[in-house]
């Protein structure tokens, strides 16, 4: 019998109003939950029709709620749909450096999920940096007893493709306490409030995004909580291990690629997927690494042909 993905939790909307921008999409959605020592930015969207199955949006580093804007209206009409800040990110606070990592922020999100006591089938959508995230969750809690069942996970552009052996092992562990540091990520955001950093960022994905997204983005990078979010995650990232863990995970899996990628190219991501997720479905469209934000009602359809066969 399909239900409502009803909630069993009261989340603080009055709060949220006065944390998130009046301008910030679906602010009237917006709600604060606490969970595992966090005080979550959510916005969770009941499906227009009855659906026993969730959505669960996780973004990528830097990123936010707002990735998914364009997405939630064509989501909805079959699913129900759950956009979370990530931990650091966005208006989510109270992270620790243990937090931002892929074990720390699986065991948060683990928290956030118990504390939303919702049931029934779950479908996870990551993009970037949030589909190792999705992998490493999947990998340590997915189980049968699990209230939400995941019965498929979606990559949109993966983070899978790790960085050279000399940055692991040597620059790595130098470059990220300097690269955390409260001066730099001050001195980050001071640099992003005052010249085109991030527009050249966000044009260096390869993708052509909306002005009211770039806005958003631009409006983030002023937030120090937000830049010290995404340097700590960077730099909390092990993908070896979660790639290691790829090969035992019992769950379908789908990547969508896209060829203008300059930050997770195409060809070397290919390559690990096929190594350490062989079975996975992969497929390629023409964009860059904000695939989603550039051609979102085409790859609204694309999950949503998963999560109704799912």
């Amino acid at each position: 019998m399909n239900v409502n993905c009803n909630r069993h939790f009261k989340g603080d909307f009055q709060a949220a109003r006065r944390l998130v921008p009046a301008d910030w999409p679906y602010a009237a959605a917006s709600q604060l939950i606490e969970a595992a020592g966090l005080r979550w930015h959510i916005q969770f969207h009941d499906g227009v029709e009855p659906s026993n199955t969730t959505l669960l949006l996780l973004h990528g580093t830097g990123s936010a709620t707002h990735s998914w804007a364009d997405l939630i209206t064509p989501l909805r009409a079959s699913a129900c749909v759950l956009a979370i800040d990530l931990p650091g990110h966005g208006f989510t606070r109270g992270a620790s450096p243990h937090t931002m990592t892929l074990p720390g922020m699986a065991e948060a999100l683990q928290g956030l999920l118990e504390a939303l006591q919702m049931a029934g089938k779950l479908v996870i959508v990551g993009h970037s940096a949030g589909a190792p995230l999705a992998l490493e969750w999947a990998a340590r809690f997915a189980t049968p007893k699990h209230r939400l069942q995941l019965t498929h996970l979606i990559g949109l552009n993966p983070s899978l493709v790790p960085p050279p052996m000399i940055y692991t092992m040597m620059l790595g562990p130098m470059i990220a306490p300097i690269a955390t540091s409260a001066p730099m990520t001050g001195m980050l955001t001071f640099i992003a409030a005052n010249t085109r950093m991030v527009d050249q960022l966000l044009d260096s994905t390869g993708s052509k995004i909306p002005e009211t997204h770039r806005r958003h983005y631009r409006y983030l990078f002023t937030q120090a909580s937000h830049v010290q979010g995404a340097m700590e995650f960077m730099a909390g990232a092990d993908l070896p291990a979660i790639l290691s863990k790829g090969r035992s995970l019992d769950v379908p899996i789908s990547f969508l690629i896209g060829k203008k990628d300059t930050w997770v190219k195409e060809a070397p991501l290919k390559e690990v997927i096929q190594s350490y997720f062989s079975k996975a479905a992969v497929i390629t469209w023409d964009g860059g690494h904000l695939l989603h934000e550039e051609r979102p009602a085409e790859a609204a359809r694309y999950i949503q042909t998963i999560a109704l066969t799912a």
